[in-house]
Formats: structure tokens, C-alpha cells, sequence
């Protein structure tokens, strides 16, 4: 593999697919906004010149594919792409964590594997350090099997042209069926988005439709128009509900986890098929989940907390190695990747003085904003009563969920916002510990501890609120220097 080499030639189509998904607002514009098209009344000029636009789009895509090529030549990974002015990128495979692939639906009909190479430096909100959009599956192992020798130092004693993929040991530590996904899918929160985007397209139709003429005859026929807003209201909510579900499943659809060797392979998807490397070496904790939802039926979901990578352009950039699992089954899973993470605690809970606090601090915002909501919206605004004490419900959900736990070399935290998150920490994976005490704390002798464990950009923040003042200070002796 030290001749340079080009993608397959379906990489032209996919920058073109991706080039005109990124044009397609400003040529609706054109075409419905500009002239009134549905009337026949047509302007060329711009039409003709977005159609030129369009050309040199399909033009640069082909180009782009020509210029592009890659090779593995002295111990790095090369990569020379440009249109005018040729760019070259040197990746050491000594920096190389790992290669992930994923196919979509141009990938597959042809063995194809889009490959992103992610290094030492690489973030969850980083693109990859490299990417080969599109290359022979068998390409693609080969290439993950050189770099891995290259690494172990055996690559200078064989000859890069017979070298074939090396056979591994993969060990199958979890998976998915379609039963958990759907429920998965069911209990989750992902409708809010697609809510949103929903209601920006529904409010794009409305305002080209003649609404005021519809909504006049509608009410000379009938006249309930609350109940007419308020079952639109729940179409639209159904709607998104549904598209949220049918996302999730086809996201995470095959989800499987792999242990090979000293990396964690996920691979997950239905139309667009993931896979994703992680060294265990740059996992820094994790992190279980447990929304209001899926708590009371004893489900959980677990996330990994990385030093850097992931899934690229992706909504979601966790590494969420137990996306869906009963939570008593938790540590028998973990034990096959990490048995050195210990789920069995022994809760420290925060003293009874500090319940009005948690209470207050979920809630004030919202019983705020029942005096003007009551004042302006009487009666109807009294209502607003009951989200306040919702609030106060879910702070009194906080104040039985916190705690803490010392053991050993493990610091275990558990806090609740909507969502009772738990973290598990190693000591010496721990980048800061800090305490927070307000005038008002000092006076009840209270403090809050807050973990910061490496991730990304910035970091995963793993808190406690309103601890006794000796117990705060214990976690923090705990992770001095001796």
C-alpha cells in the first residue's frame, strides 16, 4: 500500500449528494420564493444561475475525487487531496487510536466502508483527524492490519504486498435484540427534536397558506377553535413521536459490543451501518443514566467517558457502550470490559438538613414564574400551580437520589437534574476535584463536590450538592496526594 491510491469512484457521487443536501434550502428559495413560480411567473436569470451553480457542484465533486489519494509510506498514514492548491496530511501511526467505519447506502451495494482515522488529538466535537470517504472493505481492514503491526513493531520484517489482515480474537460482550431497541426507542427523549423541526416545517406551510380564510370558515361551521388547536397540537406531537421511534431503531438497529484485545469495537445501524473503535486505555470513567421513564421498570444506560473520538457528525457523539439495560445486569456486562469498575455501593447520603435545599433549587424558577402566569392568565394561570410543584417533587427526587462513595482507588458520585445520572471514577483518571460552599451553606455547615474527568474539548463535570462539611472535605482528602 505505499502506491498512492484513489477512492472509488462512488466518493464523486456521495461529495455531490453531500454538496447539494447542503444547497437544498437556498434552491427552494429560488424556485418557490423567487418570481411566484406557481403562477407561472418565472425569472431565469437566477434559476439559470443556480443551475450553473448545481454543474460546478457535480464538476467539483469529480475533480475532487481525481485529486484525492492516500498511502501508508514510512510510518504514516499520507493523504493529498486539493482542488487548486494541493494540501497533504502526515498521520504517524503511532498517534493512531484507532479506525472507524461506517456505511451508508452508496457504501454497501459496492463493499464499501466510509473510514475515519482518529488520533491522540481528536474530540468528540472535532471532525477526524483523516477520512476516506469511500474504500474496498477489504482495503480497509487491511490498512487497520498494517497500522496495528506497524504499532507492534512487526511491520519491518514482512513485505507490505503479502500482507493479509491478521485474524482476531473478538469476543461478543453484548447485544441488542429488536424487543430492547423498540422500547428503547419508546422511553426515550429524542422526540423533542424532532418536535421542533416539525414545528418549523408546519409553521413554513402555514404561512403559504391562505389560513385566515380556512380559519374564518372554520369557525362560521364550527365553534371550537381551542379543541381545533389542541388536537393539532397532538397530531404534531404523535407525529414526532413516531419519527423519533423510527430514528432511533434505525440508529441503533444491530447494536453490538466486541472486545478485542485491548480495544472496544461498537457496531450499530440499520440504513447507515457504524463502526467504532475504543481503546480502553483512554476510557476515563463512565457515567449511567436512568431518566424518569425507564427508572421504574429497573432500566439504565451506560456511557462511556473517553479522552477523545467518536462517532462523527452524529447526534449522538457518546460513546454509549449499554444503550438500553436492566440494571441489575450492569456489572455482569462490565466485568467482561472493565472489572475493575465496581457498581455495588454503599450510599453516603446527604443529611436531612439539605432536603429544602435540593427542593428549592429544582423548583424556583417555577414558582416565580406562577405570580405573573396566575396574574395575567386568571384562572387558567392557576394551574401553573401544579408544574411548580412538579418541580418541587422532582428536587425531593434529588435529595433521595444524591450520594457518595470512597472505596479504595474507586470515587463514586450520584446526582439527579431531570435524570439520575451515577459516576464511576477511577483516582488517578481524575483531572480536578473541587469544593463550593455559599454564605448560606457555611451557616448549616454544607458543601458541594464536583469532579472533573477528561473528555473532548473540555471535560465531564460528576457532582454532588449540599454534603456534610466533614464528608466534602473527606472526598477531597481522598483524592490529594498522599
Amino acid at each position: 500500500m505505499s502506491e498512492p491510491k484513489r477512492l472509488h469512484p462512488i466518493s464523486a457521487v456521495i461529495n455531490l449528494v453531500k454538496s447539494l443536501k447542503d444547497a437544498l434550502l437556498p434552491i427552494l428559495v429560488v424556485f418557490f420564493l423567487n418570481g411566484n413560480i406557481l403562477s407561472g411567473e418565472i425569472e431565469w436569470i437566477p434559476l439559470l444561475i443556480w443551475a450553473g451553480v448545481l454543474l460546478l457542484i457535480l464538476v467539483a465533486g469529480i475533480v475532487k475525487w481525481l485529486r484525492f489519494s492516500y498511502r501508508l509510506e514510512e510510518g504514516e498514514l499520507r493523504i493529498e487531496y486539493g482542488l487548486f492548491f494541493r494540501k497533504k496530511r502526515y498521520i504517524p501511526f503511532e498517534r493512531i487510536q484507532s479506525l472507524d467505519f461506517s456505511e451508508g447506502i452508496f457504501h454497501r451495494p459496492f463493499q464499501l466502508v466510509k473510514v475515519s482515522v482518529e488520533t491522540a488529538g481528536s474530540t468528540d466535537n472535532q471532525k477526524a483527524e483523516g477520512e476516506l470517504t469511500a474504500i474496498k472493505l477489504t482495503e480497509a481492514k487491511e490498512l487497520e492490519a498494517l497500522i496495528l503491526r506497524e504499532k507492534n513493531n512487526k511491520f519491518e520484517s514482512e513485505d507490505t504486498e503479502d500482507v493479509e489482515p491478521q485474524e482476531t480474537s473478538r469476543k461478543k460482550v453484548f447485544e441488542m435484540n429488536m424487543k430492547d431497541i423498540v422500547l428503547m426507542a419508546v422511553t426515550s427523549g429524542g422526540a423533542g427534536v424532532v418536535i421542533s423541526g416539525v414545528g418549523v416545517f408546519f409553521s413554513q406551510i402555514m404561512e403559504a397558506l391562505p389560513i385566515g380564510a380556512i380559519y374564518g370558515r372554520i369557525l362560521d361551521w364550527i365553534q371550537i377553535g381551542v379543541l381545533i388547536v389542541a388536537f393539532t397540537a397532538l397530531v404534531v406531537l404523535l407525529i414526532a413521536y413516531a419519527i423519533s421511534i423510527l430514528l432511533t431503531i434505525f440508529r441503533y438497529a444491530n447494536f453490538t459490543v466486541l472486545l478485542d484485545n485491548e480495544d472496544l469495537i461498537i457496531t450499530r445501524g440499520w440504513l447507515e451501518k457504524k463502526q467504532m473503535t475504543i481503546p480502553l486505555n483512554r476510557i476515563q470513567g463512565l457515567r449511567m443514566d436512568e431518566n424518569l421513564i425507564r427508572q421504574p421498570f429497573g432500566y439504565a444506560s451506560v456511557t462511556l467517558i473517553s479522552a477523545g473520538g467518536g462517532l462523527q457528525n452524529d447526534s449522538d457523539q457518546q460513546l454509549r457502550v449499554l444503550p438500553f439495560i436492566k440494571k441489575r445486569e450492569i456489572q455482569h456486562v462490565l466485568k467482561n470490559i472493565m472489572d475493575d469498575y465496581d457498581l455495588e455501593v454503599n450510599w453516603n447520603r446527604p443529611p436531612k438538613k439539605a432536603k429544602p435545599r435540593y427542593m428549592m433549587r429544582h423548583s424556583w424558577f417555577a414558582w416565580l414564574a406562577v405570580i405573573p402566569l396566575s396574574i395575567f392568565f386568571f384562572p387558567f394561570g392557576l394551574l401553573s400551580i401544579f408544574g411548580a410543584l412538579a418541580f418541587t417533587g422532582i428536587g425531593l427526587l434529588a435529595f433521595h437520589d444524591a450520594g457518595w462513595e470512597v472505596k479504595d482507588q474507586q470515587l463514586t458520585l450520584r446526582s439527579r437534574s431531570i435524570i439520575k445520572q451515577t459516576y464511576v471514577m477511577k483516582k488517578y483518571r481524575i483531572q480536578a476535584a473541587s469544593l463550593s460552599q455559599t454564605i448560606l451553606q457555611k451557616r448549616v455547615n454544607l458543601e458541594s463536590v464536583k469532579v472533573t474527568l477528561k473528555s473532548g474539548v473540555g471535560g465531564a463535570v460528576a457532582q454532588c450538592l449540599y454534603l456534610d462539611e466533614k464528608e466534602a472535605r473527606k472526598i477531597l482528602g481522598w483524592y490529594r496526594p498522599d
